[in-house]
């Protein structure tokens, strides 16, 4: 890949980050829709398949989860007659791997490169979906040895909503595979069809692999919300007991305090046998509970 100065037949134009009168530009110079390249800039945009004055606009969404408000990014990819273009709304490393020629590819085949930049988008839910996958196992992990704190579990909870988010994006992709496999929207030969048909079978299993994760997560989760709610029962349950226990002892003791003649009252031992006799009823208390499974 080589930068050149102005955009000619046969390359490949990518725009980040365009300002108003970027657009505009775009827009004048290439006989561009501009309503169609601001959508390109909105963040809630969704997947889909436009063609106006004879180019096809792909809306797409990326994996990116340290965004701002949600885990995908959209990326406009815009095939027209002499070129490919690609508008992000903001830049990101999802298509480093062709820029930097680690994917070899011809910008004068512009179906090829469409096909590809489609391919990288979907290697960065996998590259997403694979660190989940250890992060799930790893919380689940300690799970089991009850290590969970508040800031993690939040953070699990952010993972669940970024898997549903992930599914939101990658279902309409993969309708839109299936609008372009009908080489309706663009020439498609057999060697294209062919990898249309592979990414459109990796993006089902995207899909599967992100509902798979989904249903760890919340698995994960109730199963959690269980130990917490049996955990905090069974502290209620010793805190109960022990409150009975006390009262045991409170009111032997408070008989034994009134100020009139009781047993004992007169014997130098007396504290010594009431305390003796507060000890067994509570010991006996003890064992009664213990034996019925209310501690």
């Amino acid at each position: 890949m080589q930068a050149i100065a102005e955009p000619k037949p046969g390359t490949w134009c990518h725009i980040v980050e365009p300002s108003a009168e970027e657009l505009d530009y775009l827009a004048e110079t290439f006989k561009l829709d501009r309503d169609l390249l601001q959508d390109a800039t909105d963040i809630y945009e969704a997947p889909r398949v436009e063609v106006s004055n004879g180019n096809t606009y792909v809306f797409a969404r990326f994996c990116h989860p340290e965004g701002e408000e949600i885990a995908t990014e959209p990326l406009l990819i815009i095939y027209t007659s002499n070129n490919i273009m690609t508008v992000m709304r903001k830049n990101d490393t999802v298509l480093d791997q062709i820029i930097n020629d680690h994917v070899t590819v011809l910008t004068t085949q512009k179906t090829k490169l469409f096909l590809h930049i489609l391919e990288q988008i979907n290697r960065s839910y996998r590259l997403q979906l694979n660190l989940v996958s250890k992060q799930v196992l790893q919380f689940r992990a300690r799970l089991r040895r009850a290590e969970i704190s508040s800031v993690e579990l939040v953070r699990f909870i952010e993972m669940e909503e970024d898997l549903n988010e992930f599914l939101s994006a990658l279902q309409p992709q993969g309708l839109v595979l299936t609008a372009l496999e009908s080489g309706k929207y663009m020439k498609l030969y057999e060697d294209d069809r062919d990898l249309v048909a592979d990414i459109k079978l990796n993006t089902s299993e995207l899909i599967e692999l992100s509902k798979s994760r989904v249903r760890t997560v919340v698995n994960i989760r109730q199963a959690y919300d269980a130990i917490a709610t049996n955990n905090l029962n069974r502290t209620f349950k010793r805190l109960t007991s022990i409150a009975i226990f006390l009262s045991v002892a409170t009111v032997i003791s408070g008989l034994w305090g009134m100020n009139v003649p009781v047993p004992f009252h007169d014997n130098q031992y007396g504290f010594w046998i009431v305390a003796i006799f507060i000890a067994s009823v509570v010991y006996a208390a003890t064992r009664f509970f213990n034996f019925k499974k209310w501690l």
